[in-house]
Formats: C-alpha cells, structure tokens, sequence
C-alpha cells in the first residue's frame, strides 16, 4: 500500500450486462431482445470478483433488478462474498425519461426481487446513467424515502451525458422528504484547468492517467473526503461484443478496455475501499450535512 492517506473509499459496481447502455439505439434497445443477447454478465462479474478478493477489498454492487431475476445465483455468491447489493432500477431506464409513477413502480419492481434474493436490506440506488437530474430531485427522493432507500449515490456534480448537476455539493449530504431523510453520496470529482471533471470510475478510470487519478484522490482527501470509484463488469472484458454507436459514444465506451484490469488492481492496491455503507459508518463521527445535493459549493 503506498497511499498515505488513511481515508477509507467507496468501490462501487454497476452490476449490468454489457449492453445496458443509455440513449443509444442498438439491437438491444427493446427489452423484449434482452434474453437473445449473447450473455456475458456472469463471466464478467465473477472476473471482477477475483480482482477485488485479490485486494481484500469488499464492494456495492448497484444491481439493475433484470439481472438478478435472471442469475439470482450471482447475487447470492455477492453476498456470500461479503459483498453489499444496491439497487440500480428494474430495466435500466434513464430517470427523467420517466414520470413520477414510473420512476417508483419501477424502483419497486427492482427492490422486490433485490431483497428477496439477497437476503439483504438493499438501501443504496444508483440511477441508470446517472439520469437523476436536478429536475427530479422533488419526487424521486421522496420516491426512494418510502420505499426504505437511505442512500442515493445518483448525483454528479459535473456536467455529464444523462445527468450530472453542475454546481452540486462535492460534499456527502442529506435530503429531507416527508417520508423521512435520504443521504447523498456523490460520485467524486476534480478540478482540472479550472473545470469540474469526475475523475475515478467508469471511462474516466479508463482514460485518465495513473498521475492524474492521484491528483484526484489527493483533492479530495485533503478536503476529508472519501473518493468513490465506479466500474462495470464489462469493463474488464476486452472481448464483449462491440455496439455499433457514434464516434464520441464508441470512444467513451470502449477507450482502453484493454488496460482497465492493470489500472483497477493498481487504484485498489493504493488505496482503502469498502462498500458504501461502510465507509458512511466509517464517517458517523462527522454528520452529513442538511442540504439537497444541487446547493452550490460555499
């Protein structure tokens, strides 16, 4: 371990299949093509797996509910493995492409059958490409709070495609509803030339240079803040099939996929990562603050 900072960080795993993509029409846009599509998730998870264990590091896998109707097997052997299980919707549908009634069917849907399979509490959501817009703070947390979700980690503070809320609190937070409070983890950012730029998960992790993710991972903890990372399954299969998108998108998609294993093991042998919820019980001694996650920075 060479990282000298004792700040314990969030690893997060958006547990979906290699053609869950957001806004892109591909053969697998329909649903209904889902089960015809060759199937990778398995293989993938169980690789990432490996890597973590390796590492002795422990995740939260932010489930998309299809999945795990489709291998609840997998979703046992998470939880066997230590593993913490969020919920990350039922279809994979982008938030402000729903209405209000949409939104929380669908969340329903996925929390159905995250808790019966795994057995655990499910309380963390992770919006399908980070699509919780400022737009749908007003109902979609009180949409969560009754539905027992505690900890949304939706919101990046950045602009993005699919979301993303310039301005938003870097800080890890707290939304009151009628239904009772909900906590805001952010996905981590940094300032380069002056932009906010989310630097740690995702194709970022893909793109961005070992030096320039330690930059990252400094900003933020000298600000006393945990970095949360993010990954997907297929992110670590160099051979999934490739989808035919736009050039922008198939760059961001599939820039450096050959790489990413070497530069995960790298990131976690660096740093401290737990699942999100241990690293919230990590930082019970310092109270979120009482803000929605769209305030700006002071």
């Amino acid at each position: 371990m060479n990282a000298t900072s004792g700040i314990l960080n969030a690893f997060c795993v958006d547990l979906e299949e290699w053609f869950h993509i957001c806004d892109a029409e591909t053969p697998y846009t329909d649903e209904r093509t889902w089960r015809d599509a060759p199937a990778h998730v398995v293989d993938d998870t169980e690789r990432l797996m490996r890597i973590l264990d390796d590492a002795g590091t422990r995740g939260t896998f932010l489930t998309v509910g299809w999945i795990a109707e489709r291998y609840p097997d997998l979703v046992r052997r998470l939880v066997d493995a230590g593993h913490e299980i969020g919920c990350h919707s039922h279809r994979h549908r982008l938030v402000y492409e729903m209405s209000p009634e949409e939104f929380e069917s669908d969340l329903r849907a996925a929390l159905a059958v995250l808790r019966d399979v795994s057995g655990q509490p499910v309380d963390s959501y992770r919006a399908p490409g980070f699509s919780l817009t400022r737009e749908c703070f007003e109902w979609a947390y009180p949409a969560m709070a009754r539905n027992h979700i505690k900890v949304d980690v939706s919101v990046v503070p950045a602009t993005r495609n699919h979301g993303g809320v310039p301005g938003a609190s870097r800080d890890i937070g707290r939304v009151e509803t009628p239904a009772g409070p909900v906590t805001t983890f952010p996905v981590s950012v940094m300032t380069i030339a002056g932009k906010t730029v989310p630097f740690s998960g995702g194709g970022y992790l893909r793109l961005f240079p070992k030096r320039l993710m330690a930059r990252g991972f400094r900003e933020n903890h000298r600000a006393g803040r945990p970095v949360m990372t993010y990954i997907h399954p297929r992110e670590t299969n160099f051979g999934q099939p490739r989808l035919k998108l736009s050039p922008v998108r198939y760059f961001k998609y599939y820039v450096n996929l050959r790489g990413c294993e070497s530069k995960l093991r790298w990131m976690l042998n660096n740093y401290r990562f737990d699942r999100v919820d241990e690293v919230l019980r990590s930082l019970d001694g310092s109270s979120p603050r009482d803000e929605p996650p769209a305030s700006p920075r002071r």
